[in-house]
């Protein structure tokens, strides 16, 4: 039953994902890698993945605006700078019916849009 502790690693059990902690590191076939953070709220998972560091976002001047861009073309997974000045994406799905077919294909989503925004950004992988 759902809304217990930790319950979203059982819908990571594929050869792509690897939960770890609270978060799950997702291999993509080109070779890179992208890790997603996972909240487990009462009623559903917030997931986020860093996009690129306060250093980063500090040098880019429109960085607000791209991310603004975005977020207008998307309905799966969103872009905001974080408390900590941090660019994450992010996705939210309800804990109500999810299937670890839906789950995966979120937190698979997040990975790989946080991914391309950050090679993007700085032409690595490091996250």
């Amino acid at each position: 039953m759902f809304g217990m502790r930790d319950d979203w690693h059982r819908l990571c059990e594929i050869d792509d994902m690897r939960p770890k902690g609270k978060q799950v590191k997702v291999s993509f076939a080109n070779g890179r890698s992208h890790s997603v953070q996972i909240l487990d709220g009462a009623d559903g998972y917030l997931l986020t993945a860093v996009v690129a560091g306060a250093d980063i976002v500090g040098q880019r001047d429109r960085l607000y605006r791209e991310a603004w861009e975005r977020n207008r073309h998307s309905r799966l997974v969103g872009f905001r700078v974080d408390a900590d000045g941090r660019m994450v994406a992010q996705g939210w799905t309800p804990k109500d019916g999810l299937t670890a077919e839906v789950f995966q294909t979120l937190v698979r989503a997040v990975a790989r849009e946080a991914d391309r925004y950050e090679f993007q950004l700085t032409g690595a992988d490091r996250r």
